[in-house]
């Protein structure tokens, strides 16, 4: 049979495939990309199998992931319909079920789940169904008439939705669960109560503690045996006790499975080189619970998607997202965040007969889980950045519990952003040297050039750096020769460095041994630095330091910026140096095989490095910035060789007017539809995770700025001014004006995060543009909405009048 090469070879028709083909294309992918799945019929969103499909409110153009037209636009091949029978990473070939072979140059596995199947006499009879696929949904469909009675094997989410889909059809349902109650996943006695109750007056009947034993009938099912002598009469049994990983095809491989699913590490790479899996299919290593574990969710499928299709690009980012799960029975429908396994404490929040209800799943005063039923979309935003950030909720349990209460107050991740700057690097170490006694101890910090060696040492050294930094900036510091003008002192030892270089720092390639002229490709050797560096910091032990390093540096061969991360790189001096290599004065520094430049010729203030990397809101962020932006006309070469570089690496945080006004438009379309249609199809639009993920107001961005005072007359050579004397004044500099300041903020009555004077500012975090549906797409109802905000960044405040106010509790025991 024939033989197919594609670069992106994608493995399975559900969200994780259909986001990866998507992302590899929207960010640059040059190559073809296939996807291949056993269905007949284009990716699809599956949830709405068990609601809207099976209801026939949606169609089955408004289930598809994309209109059937975008794969071609896209040149994404879409081979339906055949199965994959085996992989061979040696010879990068798949083999299919119709005999084709298909090699790749990458490969994705997303195959997902099957259902498990149900084993007893008469299993496989006429009627029995399970809903995973379109065309089982379809067979149910068909036979769901009005007045039939039904049987729906398992009371988990799947199975409660699905019966409260054929009450709304018109038929009569039993549920059969062999647990103690229903939807035990939540680990709520009450929760699953409530829902128990809801269920039962609607219509259904629920027995716990029993199974089938027997489907009987002749060729089609009349009836079922429990395990406890039940006798009872149906038209069709609903199987719902769970899945098994699509991972038949993988025996022989050599790909790693993990109790049958595809082991991946957090950057969703197996065991061979080149072969990514994303998706239920796959079993990954969790850093935000610090386990491995699996989520068959939508939500997951789609963010692991978008990030191995990244990470198939190169970009090596790590999966650190909270799960998100909701779920509709019903008119009731609710989110579940996180874990809520292992909780030593739970919280509640409002009042679940008044379906407005949170509960906190806590250990260790850190909360793990929460369920939101009812509850406004920032408040899951900003239960999701708790949860995500491991925020200690010690002091703030009282308050939690009150539903009145705005858990944006709850500060989050506190962000250390370092400049480069040369030798004024030494007004960071002052500056860190106040904050560490004012306890004010960052969780990230992001560095480039200068600032990312001294950012290494805070690092390597968490909650005492300030010792470190002093005794490194000591190591390379020029002593000053002792002339009677602090120009004259500062001249001569600037002539120096030029010269002679920095001790311990660098030194020119003039000096013996002598380099050959047409070999350099910079002044002067960081070899130097290189061992001084790593005197400070311990670069094995960065993974596990409490403070996260991200560190800025640029491609020479693609001019673009890269981003070395201490939770995800193996980092070393090398990726340090390769920060602050500033052309020509320096070379390109080689890291794994490729060179890199200075990070600061791209940007000297990496605050969306730690956005991208960490999260776009929650973050409490101290910048550093070296360079005045406001200055006077300068009056000679000198000061525009000053000024000039005060223009290229002064900090700037993007904010672009257009964008904030198409965004605000957007959001009063939005809501301006949200406020036409039913409530209770709004309600269900306002769970979504997308929605929540999209239009929910999480935590604001708190900015600090301290700047750095422009001194009158100051000198070009400032960024290699390494004298003693100007060492010592830019130390002193920097913890004053941090003193200053959060004393003046303190005396304003104010916390040190807040603006309290021109040095300290409040910046919300910018907002991007939200998006629109494909033209030509035809969606209805909810579906329609979601399409419509599904490219949106945009973020909205959630309506206050939503909040309902009840008692809560705090308690050991769990409710």
């Amino acid at each position: 049979m024939s033989s197919e090469t594609f670069d992106y070879l994608l493995l399975g028709g559900g969200l994780a495939s259909a986001t990866a083909a998507e992302t590899l294309r929207r960010e640059g992918a040059a190559g073809s990309i296939c996807v291949l799945t056993a269905e007949d019929f284009p990716p699809y969103h599956r949830p709405r199998l068990s609601k809207q499909y099976l209801l026939g409110t949606s169609t089955e153009v408004d289930i598809l992931v994309h209109p059937v037209d975008y794969y071609r636009q896209q040149n994404i091949s879409l081979i339906l319909g055949i199965d994959v029978t085996g992989i061979d990473p040696a010879s990068r070939t798949v083999s299919a079920s119709d005999g084709r072979t298909f090699a790749y140059g990458k490969l994705l596995i997303a195959t997902g789940t099957l259902p498990r199947c149900l084993e007893v006499p008469g299993s496989t009879k006429d009627g029995v169904f399970y809903l995973r696929r379109k065309s089982d949904c379809d067979a149910v469909r068909d036979s769901a008439q009005p007045g039939r009675n039904a049987v729906i094997l398992g009371a988990s989410f799947l199975g409660m939705e699905i019966a409260l889909s054929l009450i709304e059809m018109g038929l009569q349902v039993t549920m059969i669960d062999i647990g103690d109650r229903v939807l035990t996943h939540l680990e709520s006695q009450a929760i699953s109560a409530f829902f128990q109750d809801y269920a039962e007056g609607k219509g259904a009947t629920i027995l716990l503690g029993d199974t089938i034993s027997e489907v009987v009938g002749d060729s089609r099912v009349t009836g079922i045996r429990t395990r406890d002598g039940r006798d009872i009469a149906c038209d069709m049994v609903i199987v719902s006790m769970g899945v098994e990983p699509a991972t038949h095809f993988l025996e022989g491989s050599g790909i790693q499975l993990e109790n049958g699913f595809v082991s991946v590490d957090d950057r969703l790479r197996t065991n061979v080189e080149d072969v990514f899996a994303a998706g239920d299919v796959t079993r990954f290593y969790d850093p935000v619970f610090r386990c491995r574990r699996h989520i068959e969710h939508w939500d997951n499928a789609v963010r692991q998607g978008r990030l191995a299709a990244r990470n198939m690009l190169g970009q090596r980012l790590i999966y650190d997202e909270v799960s998100y799960f909701y779920c509709e029975i019903g008119e009731l429908g609710f989110d579940m965040l996180g874990v809520p396994e292992h909780a030593d404490e739970w919280i509640s929040r409002g009042d679940l007969k008044d379906q407005s209800y949170a509960l906190f799943y806590m250990r260790d005063q850190v909360p793990r889980a929460a369920f939101m039923m009812g509850r406004p979309t920032g408040e899951i935003r900003v239960a999701e950045g708790l949860i995500r950030y491991r925020v200690n909720l010690d002091q703030y349990k009282e308050r939690l519990g009150d539903p009145a209460y705005l858990l944006d107050k709850i500060p989050m991740q506190k962000v250390l952003v370092l400049q480069g700057g040369g030798a004024l690097g030494a007004f960071e170490c002052g500056v860190v040297r106040a904050l560490e006694e004012e306890r004010i101890f960052p969780d990230i910090i992001a560095g480039v050039s200068i600032g990312a060696l001294n950012g290494a040492i805070i690092a390597g050294n968490p909650h005492h750096a300030t010792e470190a930094l002093k005794s490194f900036w000591d190591d390379i510091t020029v002593v000053a020769p002792p002339l009677p003008l602090a120009e004259m002192r500062r001249g001569a030892v600037a002539a120096q460095i030029l010269a002679f270089g920095v001790p311990n720092f660098f030194k020119p390639r003039w000096m013996p041994p002598f380099d050959l002229t047409s070999s350099w490709t910079g002044y002067y050797d960081t070899a130097p630095m290189r061992h001084l560096i790593a005197k400070y910091v311990d670069f094995a032990s960065l993974k596990s330091s409490p403070v996260r390093l991200l560190v800025g540096a640029v491609n020479v061969s693609t001019a673009q910026l890269e981003v070395f991360d201490s939770y995800v790189d193996d980092m070393t001096p090398d990726h340090v140096l390769a920060s602050g290599s500033l052309p020509p004065g320096f070379s390109w520094t080689v890291v794994d095989g490729t060179a890199y430049w200075d990070g600061g010729i791209v940007s000297n203030s990496p605050l969306d490095l730690v956005l991208d990397r960490c999260g776009p809101d929650g973050k409490q962020v101290y910048i550093v910035d070296l360079f005045a932006g406001e200055a006077p006309l300068p009056t000679n070469m000198i000061e525009v060789l000053a000024r000039r570089d005060e223009v290229v690496y002064s900090e700037r945080i993007r904010s672009d007017l257009r964008a904030r006004e198409m965004t605000d438009a957007y959001r009063s379309m939005i809501n301006v539809i949200l406020s036409g249609i039913d409530p209770v199809e709004r309600a269900k639009i306002m769970r979504h995770p997308r929605f929540i993920q999209l239009m929910g107001d999480g935590f604001a961005n708190e900015i600090v700025r301290f700047q750095r005072p422009r001194r009158a007359g100051e000198a070009s050579s400032r960024d290699y001014d390494f004298s003693d004397e100007s060492v010592r004044y830019l130390q002193d500099e920097g913890y004053a004006l941090v003193k200053q300041t959060l004393a003046e903020a303190s005396k304003a009555g104010v916390s040190a995060t807040p603006a309290a004077n021109p040095a300290l500012q409040k910046i919300k975090q910018a907002e991007a543009v939200a998006g629109v549906a494909s033209p030509g797409t035809s969606h209805s109802g909810a579906d329609a909405i979601l399409q419509g905000i599904v490219q949106a960044e945009a973020q909205t405040k959630a309506d206050p009048a939503h909040k309902i106010p009840s008692k809560s509790k705090s308690r050991k025991e769990n409710p």
